[in-house]
């Protein structure tokens, strides 16, 4: 199968490519700058020149593979722009293909409430902040276009090595730096690492539902003193946690890092239902040990 990738160097994007090759498929990975082509290329994917804002630029080559996996965003003032456009350029795409276009969309958890008690599923209905409206309107616009198989993958806090909470707790830890959020001791974060997730994008990528939606998450909640504790105790080193107040000067439609303050439990169960999917780190001393290094 041939595959577009956008956001193949992000945290998401580099786990899922690195599987789609694994498992044989050919990648075509959209590439900003020469920089981010360069480390494509090192990867395995052909690099395709292009810009997010953009999509009339790349979309057409991007239609003409299997699949167009989106994992890439510009979280930045011109969001909702860039999404409409993409938006509008899929569903301009020609509708008479002999198959609908195969899309694997990524939405969030933090589409969804504050949950700290009922885990969140698949059915819950969205109640985005509004940094993240713009993706539950695109999500619904592109839901009934009939010329697109559209699949929807709402991660948890993603864990990777170079990227996520648990990576941001050890630079805090090995800076000799409070670790800062917005969240309490207490929030509860619902986790999925890299590698679980990129595994649930690629059973999606080969399904080939339509109107799939999926909650990807490892790890249903735990407490933001307990993944500190455990990262301080996995690296050997302190580490406290800073509240990090609601900068006064960021309009909330920018305010990206106000989810980290939302308190949920989530499940994975509609993922394991549908395609079968089984994370392999269910706990938070599984994640901790698996992107953390060893004290000592």
């Amino acid at each position: 199968m041939q595959v577009f990738l956008t956001g193949g160097t992000g945290t998401i994007g580099r786990a899922v490519l690195a599987l789609l090759l694994e498992r044989g498929h050919s990648v075509k990975a959209l590439a900003r700058s020469p920089e981010s082509g360069a480390r494509l290329r090192a990867a395995g994917a052909q690099a395709v020149s292009g810009d997010l804002r953009d999509p009339r630029g790349w979309l057409e080559e991007a239609a003409r593979c299997d699949t167009l996996v989106h994992t890439a965003a510009t979280f930045d003032a011109q969001a909702v722009v860039v999404e409409r456009r993409l938006v509008a350029a899929l569903k301009a795409l020609p509708a008479d293909r002999p198959h609908p276009f195969s899309v694997v969309y990524t939405g969030g958890i933090w589409l969804y409430p504050a949950s700290p008690v009922i885990p969140l599923r698949e059915n819950t209905p969205f109640h985005p902040l509004p940094a993240f409206a713009h993706v539950a309107n695109a999500i619904r616009s592109l839901l009934p276009i009939r010329h697109l198989a559209l699949s929807v993958i709402h991660p948890a806090l993603v864990c990777g090595r170079d990227g996520g909470p648990i990576a941001d707790m050890r630079c805090a830890a090995e800076t000799g730096h409070a670790f800062q959020t917005r969240a309490g001791l207490e929030t509860l974060w619902p986790l999925v690492s890299d590698e679980d997730l990129a595994d649930l994008y690629v059973r999606a990528i080969e399904a080939r539902r339509y109107r799939l939606s999926l909650v990807g998450c490892g790890v249903d909640a735990v407490p933001v003193s307990t993944l500190m504790r455990l990262v301080s105790d996995g690296i050997g080193l302190r580490l406290d946690l800073e509240h990090a107040e609601t900068p006064a000067h960021i309009s909330a439609e920018l305010d990206i890092a106000a989810g980290y303050a939302l308190s949920q439990r989530a499940s994975s169960d509609g993922a394991a239902k549908l395609l079968g999917w089984v994370p392999r780190q269910t706990t938070p001393e599984d994640l901790v040990k698996a992107h953390t290094p060893v004290a000592g």
